[in-house]
Formats: C-alpha cells, sequence, structure tokens
C-alpha cells in the first residue's frame, strides 16, 4: 500500500534565500539544475505513485499557481493540483488542517516545500501501515555543521573528522499522516510543537531514516541553494 495524496507546504517567504528569490519568487520555486524546488518535488512524489497534490499556498502564492495550474505530468505519471491559499499566516498545523476538505484519501504525505530528496518511500509506507501508525515522520542523520575533534583521556587529539553525518535523527520535513487526526491540528501554530509532541505520548508515532547515501537536503540559506546545484542528481 502506498500513500496517494500529499500536501505540499509552500507558502514560505524564504526571507535567508532573498538574496536568491528577490523576493519575486515564493522560496519554494528556487530552481535547482534548472527546475524549480517543487517541480523536482512533484517528479518524486509521482515516481513514489502519488497522483494529487494539495499546494499550500501564501507568500506570491499566484507565480506556484499560473506555472502548474491543475495538473502536472512527468515520465512517471500524472498529477492533479489543488490549491489551498493562505489569507493569514498560519503555521504548520494550520496550513495542513486547512487543507483537509481537498483530500479524499485516508492517510497524506505532508512536506515542506523547501526540501530536496530523491529516497524510495516504500519502506516508510510499510513502516506506516503495517503499525497502523497515526503518523510517520522522515529523519535524517544530522550532517554536522563544524568539523568534529576527537580527544582522549589525556587531552591528545588523535582525530579530526571535517562536518561528518552524525547519529543523530532529526525532522527531514516529510510525514505520513493519518486523516482521523486533522481535526486535532492547531487552526494556527507549528504541528512540530503542537500535535507531534502530543503524538509522541501515544505510542502510534513511527519514524523512516532516510539511507546516508541518498540525497536529502533543505534550501534554506543562499549557500544550501548553492551545495544543491553542485550536488544534486536528480529523481
Amino acid at each position: 500500500m502506498m500513500v496517494k495524496e500529499a500536501v505540499i507546504l509552500s507558502g514560505g517567504s524564504g526571507t535567508r534565500l532573498r538574496s536568491v528569490t528577490q523576493n519575486k519568487i515564493p522560496k519554494a520555486m528556487t530552481k535547482i539544475k534548472g527546475l524549480s524546488i517543487l517541480e523536482w518535488q512533484l517528479q518524486w512524489l509521482s515516481r513514489e505513485d502519488v497522483s494529487h497534490i494539495v499546494f499550500a499556498v501564501g507568500h506570491l502564492f499566484e507565480n506556484i499557481q499560473s506555472y502548474f495550474g491543475s495538473s502536472y505530468s512527468s515520465k512517471y505519471g500524472d498529477i492533479d493540483i489543488s490549491y489551498s491559499i493562505e489569507k493569514e499566516k498560519l503555521g504548520t498545523g494550520g496550513a495542513f488542517k486547512a487543507t483537509k476538505n481537498l483530500l479524499s484519501e485516508n492517510d497524506v504525505y505532508v512536506l515542506n516545500g523547501d526540501i530536496m530528496c530523491n529516497t524510495d518511500l516504500s519502506i516508510m509506507n510499510n513502516i506506516h501501515f503495517n503499525n497502523n501508525a497515526l503518523a510517520t515522520m522522515m529523519v535524517y542523520n544530522m550532517i554536522s555543521p563544524y568539523g568534529i575533534v576527537k580527544i582522549n583521556d589525556k587531552n591528545l587529539i588523535y582525530d579530526f573528522v571535517e562536518k561528518p553525518q552524525l547519529d543523530i535523527p532529526i525532522n527531514a520535513g516529510l510525514s505520513i499522516i493519518s486523516k482521523d487526526i486533522i481535526d486535532r491540528f492547531p487552526d494556527k501554530g507549528q504541528m512540530e510543537t503542537t500535535i507531534f509532541r502530543e503524538l509522541t505520548k501515544e505510542q502510534k508515532f513511527y519514524s523512516y531514516l532516510v539511507p546516508n547515501e541518498n540525497f536529502w537536503m533543505s534550501i534554506d540559506t543562499e549557500k544550501d541553494y548553492i551545495i544543491a546545484n553542485e550536488s544534486w542528481n536528480g529523481i
């Protein structure tokens, strides 16, 4: 069983990426290797059998709506597109909750419109459905922003590792959510500080760790934009 619907949170203005967007396009329309982040996401999700997308949009939403329209076609298949337009900032939780009436499936992906990833989501789906989960979060082992110094008990440095990938999972910006709990999301506010914390107490919140060899990156700054354009290999 695979999730067939996704909500892409695409309303961010990208303050830290303004040198790239020039405040003329939404952050999610920033181009990486010739295509916008959103277009790469649609190709990825289409490959993973998604057939309906809801763009939760706000800042400069006309750019997204005029570019994608009501459908998108790739070599992996066709995707129908709907729009949920914020009239005020709702946060990730409120923006997702506002899409409820546009969704028809029992389980749905919700993802940030600034992540680049190419992992196979079938294992994540197996984890979610086999455990009858209320939610399943994609996580990724954090890459240290600093070089790691290794010191022995005599204070001697015996190794130095430049910005290694650590065994510390972080929220990778995509989750599978059961429609049964959408009403529990805040009308305004971040899902990460509200419903997600509640779910940790119910033992129905699972995780899928993206393999280290797969690509994952959040495009938050101009530096991220440069790195992604150098290292992204496509879907």
